[in-house]
């Protein structure tokens, strides 16, 4: 188990691709930090994982808000030991209560800055203190090919995630003398309830995809797990894409 002694925290981890990082770290040894801010859906995700033989510990807190994350990690750092891994997953978009740029209102721009760009913030300052003590560390930013692919209705979302590929950039010049990685995979049409909530949508995105079909949540958890271990000991700084072809355009 290539992850054995290692203490992770997957923000947002009770859902989707979140959820398929956090299972994939626990069964290769990981004492896994659940983060959500549905607590029912966290404590049935760490059931889950120590049903199958794994370490969990739940953690409800609002990675836009600095005493909760704060807390989050203390509560966790006390459990666990150090955290040694941070996957900043939790995010979302407007989809269902924004529209074209124009009707986007300041609260709905707030509400996504705020749980992409600045939740991923707030956890990589709290954590990296302790991973710069140790001098090591691993941490996985989730970014996305909307910047590559988005239309009008999504500049919020766009500017959100485009700024966590930057922010990956340099962190990973800050932190690499202190021994820390810096990662960022920005998926593509990845099967999740949120995303593809029915078949028709589904559809659409298989359409868009050079492979034909969309891409599974355990399959980016593959790629976060190559990203954290010592098999990517010599990578930092870059930004992987998955997404079956789509960001390649022409379809």
């Amino acid at each position: 188990m290539i992850l054995q002694g290692k203490v992770a925290l997957v923000t947002g981890s009770a859902g989707g691709i979140g959820r398929a990082v956090a299972q994939r770290f626990a069964a290769e040894g990981a004492s896994v930090v659940i983060n959500d801010i549905d607590a029912a859906k966290v404590e049935a995700t760490v059931a889950g994982i120590e049903a199958a033989g794994g370490k969990a510990f739940g953690a409800v807190a609002d990675v836009r808000r600095t005493a909760e994350v704060e807390k989050m990690v203390a509560e966790a750092t006390a459990a666990l030991g150090p955290i040694d891994i941070l996957v900043n997953n939790a995010g979302g978009s407007a989809r269902k209560r924004g529209g074209p740029f124009d009707q986007t209102t300041e609260e709905i721009w707030d509400w996504v800055i705020g749980v992409n760009l600045k939740g991923t913030m707030i956890c990589t300052h709290t954590v990296m203190k302790q991973m710069m003590e140790r001098k090591t560390g691993a941490i996985v930013n989730m970014g996305s090919i909307a910047p590559c692919t988005a239309g009008f209705n999504g500049v919020d979302y766009v500017a959100s995630k485009g700024g966590i590929i930057a922010m990956t950039r340099t962190l990973a010049k800050g932190l690499g003398p202190h021994g820390i990685r810096v990662n960022c995979i920005s998926p593509g049409a990845i099967e999740t309830e949120g995303v593809m909530p029915d078949d028709k949508i589904k559809e659409n995105f298989r359409k868009s995809t050079y492979l034909g079909r969309n891409g599974r949540p355990e399959e980016v958890a593959s790629l976060a797990l190559f990203l954290v271990s010592d098999e990517a000991a010599f990578i930092t700084g870059q930004n992987y894409i998955i997404d079956g072809g789509r960001s390649l355009g022409g379809q």
